[in-house]
């Protein structure tokens, strides 16, 4: 459960922690939580560059990234070790009732000096990828390089977030027997969730969410924490940070989907100002899911980044 061999060269460990339900008291500085990740490594110990930590968005997980990262791995040039991460509120990590980019950036930290990092490179995708983007700036002596996908510092979302709320909502209010298998249970939430959501693709990566748990009388859960993301949606996922006075000067690379709106043109002179050492690649018919619609595109772009 906890390892498995893959290949002859890549060695996979999952370390869940979603046993954890953590209520933080309140702090002038968030207080960590440690967080569940999947580390891709060698057998020889021959991984000597610094690893690479990926972290998913909104309603994703660190299985996400399962095949992009197993990719890095055997193409980093030397090899580096790989850190697929769930953020807080996501797949195994803890849920706690706090939600904010702050609180994930705290969270990141306690993983470098859990793990022994001195420094990484980083790839964060949406709400991810604004949490890396605060860790280069907050913390720059942590970070090596930055890949940040379909997301800018600028203010808000792009337009398709503007229902996320009742994507939320409407995922609280299913009920399925525990008498159902996994398959039933997925068969019912996706007819109910289609009478919001119209797009099949958008239904499916929310319902990999829904588990059961056999340890409680087969109940059905889902593995995000649906209460915190609804309440802390417009202040701590929608918004970042306002910031002044800071900049992380290490090479950063912007991967934006060719129709997605994540990535406008006016949130250039920002990204630059805040990055001043980075580049905007935009993937042709890509969306906001850009990693996983044109993954052999962005595993190239990736690559030849760390690899310069």
């Amino acid at each position: 459960m906890f390892s498995n061999v893959i290949g002859t060269s890549c060695r996979r460990i999952s370390i869940p922690l979603r046993t954890l339900n953590i209520t933080a008291v309140q702090h002038s500085r968030p207080v960590p939580i440690p967080l569940a990740f999947t580390r891709y490594e060698t057998n020889s110990g021959t991984d000597s560059a610094p690893p690479v930590l990926v972290l998913h968005g909104l309603f994703g997980s660190k299985s996400n990234w399962n095949s992009l990262a197993k990719a890095f791995h055997k193409n980093t040039k030397p090899i580096r070790k790989i850190y697929a991460i769930d953020a807080r509120n996501h797949g195994d990590s803890p849920h706690t009732e706090e939600h904010s980019y702050e609180h994930m950036v705290e969270d990141l930290v306690a993983l470098y000096k859990t793990l022994g990092i001195q420094q990484a490179s980083i790839i964060g995708h949406s709400m991810g990828g604004r949490a890396m983007m605060l860790l280069a700036l907050r913390y720059p002596q942590l970070v090596e390089k930055a890949v940040i996908v379909d997301i800018s510092p600028s203010p808000g979302l792009g337009t398709s977030n503007t229902n996320i709320p009742l994507f939320l909502q409407s995922m609280k209010m299913i009920q399925i027997s525990p008498e159902q298998t996994i398959h039933q249970a997925r068969k019912i939430a996706d007819e109910q969730l289609s009478r919001i959501i119209s797009e099949k693709p958008l239904r499916d990566f929310l319902i990999t969410n829904l588990v059961k748990n056999e340890e409680d009388g087969g109940k059905f859960h889902w593995r995000i924490n649906l209460e915190s993301l609804e309440q802390n949606f417009h202040s701590g996922v929608a918004q970042f940070p306002s910031l002044a006075g800071v900049q992380f000067d290490g090479p950063t690379l912007f991967i934006a989907g060719g129709r997605s709106d994540y990535v406008k043109p006016q949130d250039v002179p920002l990204i630059k100002t805040l990055f001043p050492n980075s580049e905007i690649k935009y993937v042709k018919d890509a969306g906001h899911w850009v990693h996983s619609e044109k993954s052999a595109d962005f595993s190239k772009l990736v690559l030849d980044f760390l690899n310069e």
